[in-house]
């Protein structure tokens, strides 16, 4: 047998002095296996797409959170210089107080950075504006979108190889170009030297293209930081320059040098 309570009953037992008391003695007894399922339950990965799950398209089947998401993809789709404040507005408007839909939105929002370096800074502007009213641990999202981007993987020298190469290295100097704002933005903090790191170990020596992207990547980046950075890594920013790379691939690192 189902029993079924009405939301007024519910409310009424919750407030009951008698359950209040009872449920406090519980949570005591059961502290060590309730922060084991409140851990678990942290680590779950965001289904970011969940939205778009639906038995039909027909938007009256949607829930007002998925269509809460799918406007405010529709809106960051439409973001510029000229309308970002508008853009923002809306938006803020969408998600409300919402701690749920706007950690959905963010999560969106950071990988959207990834394919969009042009408008990562549009799209930071707006994460700082709704970042407060929900709790959110960006360091720990940027970390885990290290584990997929952050690599060099050795790929088969066929034409699907060598696009899955040329993809993960756009994404790698997206997501670079990525903790270089949140940086700036001081939303992250202890990243930087990690970032610069990937940077020189993913440099493709014998490919000029791959190489170029990877500098000027690097060049955007010191450009940005403080110049002590660049004191830093100036060893290795020397031997790449006199390493077997072409003239416009060494005229690029002289000119990160030259920023000092």
């Amino acid at each position: 047998m189902v029993i079924v309570y009405t939301e007024d009953k519910l409310n009424s037992i919750f407030n009951d002095p008698t359950f209040l008391s009872n449920y406090d003695v519980y949570k005591n007894d059961k502290m060590d296996s309730i922060n084991i399922l409140k851990n678990f339950i942290n680590d779950l990965e965001i289904n970011k797409n969940y939205h778009k799950c639906s038995i039909n398209k027909n938007k009256k089947y949607l829930s007002i959170e998925s269509l809460k998401i799918k406007n405010v993809n529709i809106l960051l789709n439409k973001c510029n210089l000229k309308n970002i404040d508008d853009i923002t507005k809306q938006i803020i408007d969408i998600v409300s107080d919402d701690s749920n839909i706007i950690v959905l939105v963010i999560d969106n929002i950071l990988e959207k950075c990834i394919s969009q370096i042009q408008y990562i800074e549009l799209y930071i502007n707006i994460i700082l504006k709704i970042y407060d009213k929900c709790e959110y641990d960006i360091v720990k999202k940027i970390q885990k979108m290290k584990t997929i981007y952050f690599k060099n993987d050795n790929v088969e020298k066929d034409y699907n190889g060598l696009c899955d190469f040329n993809k993960n290295v756009d994404n790698c100097i997206g997501l670079c170009m990525l903790i270089l704002y949140l940086h700036d933005k001081n939303l992250i903090d202890g990243l930087i030297d990690d970032t610069i790191d990937i940077l020189f170990d993913n440099i493709v020596l014998d490919d000029d293209d791959i190489c170029f992207k990877y500098i000027c990547c690097m060049y955007n980046i010191f450009e940005t930081l403080d110049k002590t950075y660049i004191q830093k890594y100036d060893k290795r920013l020397n031997d790449l320059k006199n390493s077997k790379i072409c003239k416009k691939n060494k005229f690029k690192i002289m000119d990160i040098l030259e920023m000092v």
